[in-house]
């Protein structure tokens, strides 16, 4: 992001490779590609040296849970590394598909990417990179930043005109896990995609390791034979985000802290009981001192009295599916008024700092719990934890509670006997099991199996129908939870026809490429009609299951930070869901699952001090809850305007 501000260069690494670019004619690599912590398959390049520059060429190859990706890149550049041409083209068993084509000359470029073309004017400092993958491509523009002078800044084709990449030297890794020591000079990339990434080059000036997430799940890269060493470079690789995410922390200046007094508000305290007008919410410790009526709430001597006349007053919301792949999200899920968030799958390496920080107050970040990831193994799995044996289950799970997690997630592939074993491991250990329906069991025995939760909409069908009428009649007699990520299914089933700034209208003030990123989702061969036809039968279903009082918590999966929350209670309340039920999921129920509601929630004296203030009352016209104005987390209030700008989203 671009307001962050990077630590001071500790050393100065070596740039012999970058003055005289490649060590020989040609070298060659091999890295070993990870997604989620799990090796799905590899890239191969190769850099050669030309008369009039350098030429690249790489190849992607890997399949994640069966779905395969295979990127191949070719490049031109000068002796510089400016560039000359790039092509990445998709291939599949059928078909080649250029996904990007660019042509540059000194001052213009032809570009070709996600079908636009467009002659574009070159700064006087612009490579060009076709997004994260093939993960290679950073090789070229670490050698371009140095062989330039490593400019502060500088410009990326393809890409929007406002973004702008920024590469800072961050130290230097000695790593001791392989069969002789190697030091690794470690860097920062800022632009490529959403979030900083982490990128290792040798002594040579070969790519090491890489890092990346473009704003959702993780794809890590390794240099063959350097495997041993990942993790002990991703965990230096997060230190780096947390340092900067404690640096972010103190440019944003808390509106008040200590004791406080809202005065003028209505009160929706998340209970379920009416809406109280001209409330006082006295906050004090962190923590809710009163709430009631002004006219019976005294305001104690030596309180910041803030004045929110015509506001309303909420209680902290929730995202309870999320996967906080990087730090940029702390700041923007503040932003929008979530005060809490359950993490669904993550890499330890980053979850548990990232957690760790925000629950010691050393950076700012919602409240984060952790369901703990694990799969049944096989080249299909998802996640670094598998689990084949009953055995191995139980001891996956002691290894989840000793880190702290809530919970366990259990993956498409854990087969019937070591789902029983976790789900008894975990009651036992106090824990709580939620996760995908496993595919050998379906739903109706996973429910009887003893799974709490249930992620996504596990039923499909007519909603009149014997069968789903009997699936949503088993989740309701055992109380099983339900987080439908609908937002998430939106975004990736809507046509393309239909813009997606229609479903989320703050998409537009998302930083350049996040927003290129979410504007490209959807279904390009898809019709409106036959998406909203869909979307009417998912609708259809989350009224049915909360008519049977089957409860239901909000959450997003990979969808747009912060604002695919809004749009989950905004779809809880298209589907007929009464409007204080919709706000319930992302508040008061989420806290009960998770047997926090004796101290979150709700606004109610003794708990913890975490709310939202809105312009407008979300029960009369639902789209209010998108406009929050004031966000506190354990009493410190934030204007939501300064966590909007530090997060590098555009405010209005």
């Amino acid at each position: 992001m671009r307001s962050l501000a990077f630590a001071l260069l500790l050393l100065l690494p070596s740039l012999t490779w970058a003055q005289s670019a490649a060590d020989s004619t040609v070298f060659r690599d091999r890295l070993r590609i990870y997604y989620v912590g799990y090796p799905v398959g590899w890239e191969k390049y190769e850099l050669t040296r030309t008369a009039g520059g350098y030429r690249y060429a790489a190849d992607l190859d890997f399949s994640d849970r069966g779905r395969r990706t295979h990127l191949v890149a070719t490049a031109t550049t000068r002796a510089d590394f400016s560039p000359v041409h790039l092509d990445i083209v998709r291939v599949t068993d059928s078909t080649q598909v250029v996904e990007t084509r660019i042509d540059a000359s000194d001052v213009r470029a032809h570009v070709l990417s996600r079908g636009h073309e467009a002659d574009v004017s070159l700064p006087a400092l612009a490579v060009a990179i076709g997004g994260a993958t093939p993960v290679s491509q950073h090789l070229l523009l670490l050698r371009y930043w140095a062989r330039h002078g490593r400019p502060r800044t500088f410009a990326a084709v393809p890409g929007d005109p406002t973004n702008v990449l920024a590469i800072r030297y961050r130290g230097r890794d000695t790593l001791s896990a392989v069969a002789h020591h190697e030091v690794l000079d470690r860097y920062a990339i800022d632009g490529v995609t959403w979030g900083v990434e982490s990128a290792w080059l040798d002594r040579s000036g070969h790519l090491a390791a890489l890092s990346t997430t473009g704003g959702g799940l993780t794809l890590d890269a390794v240099r063959e034979g350097l495997e041993p060493s990942l993790p002990a470079l991703m965990a230096s690789g997060t230190r780096d985000r947390m340092s900067d995410l404690a640096q972010l922390t103190r440019t944003v200046r808390p509106m008040a802290t200590g004791t406080i007094a809202l005065v003028g508000a209505t009160l929706i305290d998340g209970t379920g009981a009416p809406p109280v007008r001209d409330a006082t919410v006295i906050v004090a410790n962190g923590a809710i001192v009163r709430a009631g009526p002004r006219s019976s709430t005294a305001v104690p001597r030596g309180a910041r009295t803030i004045d929110v006349a015509g506001k309303t007053i909420m209680p902290g919301l929730w995202d309870m599916h999320t996967h906080v792949m990087q730090m940029e999200w702390a700041p923007v899920y503040l932003a929008a008024g979530v005060t809490t968030v359950r993490d669904m799958g993550n890499n330890e390496y980053f979850i548990v700092p990232f957690r760790d920080a925000i629950a010691a107050h050393r950076t700012l970040g919602p409240r984060v719990l952790v369901a703990g990831l694990v799969d049944g193994g096989g080249p299909d799995a998802f996640g670094a934890v598998n689990a084949t044996t009953p055995d191995e289950g139980r001891a996956v799970v002691r290894k989840y509670h000793d880190l702290g997690f809530e919970q366990i997630k259990l993956y498409d592939l854990v087969s019937p006997s070591v789902v029983g074993a976790i789900i008894r491991e975990a009651h036992r250990l106090g824990m709580t099991v939620t996760g995908h329906v496993p595919r050998a069991l379906g739903l109706l025995a996973s429910v009887d199996s003893g799974m709490d939760q249930i992620a996504h909409l596990p039923i499909r069908g007519d909603v009149a129908s014997d069968s789903v009428r009997m699936q949503i009649a088993s989740l309701a007699r055992h109380g099983t939870v339900v987080d439908p990520t609908a937002s998430w299914g939106e975004l990736l089933q809507h046509s393309t026809a239909q813009p997606v700034a229609e479903l989320i209208p703050r998409v537009v003030t998302l930083p350049p490429v996040l927003r290129q990123r979410v504007m490209a989702m959807g279904i390009a061969t898809s019709d409106t009609a036959t998406a909203h036809a869909r979307m009417r039968r998912t609708l259809g279903l989350l009224r049915s299951l909360h008519d049977a009082g089957v409860p239901l918590v909000a959450g997003t999966d990979e969808g747009v930070p912060g604002l695919s929350v809004y749009r989950e209670i905004e779809l809880y309340a298209h589907a007929g869901i009464p409007a204080i039920d919709a706000l319930r999921a992302a508040t008061a129920v989420p806290a009960r699952v998770m047997q926090l509601d004796r101290m979150l929630g709700t606004i109610e004296t003794g708990k913890r001090a975490d709310l939202i203030v809105l312009d407008a009352n979300p029960l009369d016209a639902i789209e209010n809850i998108e406009r929050v104005r004031l966000v506190m987390k354990d009493g410190t209030l934030y204007r939501s305007a300064d966590l909007w700008r530090a997060a590098g989203f555009v405010t209005r």
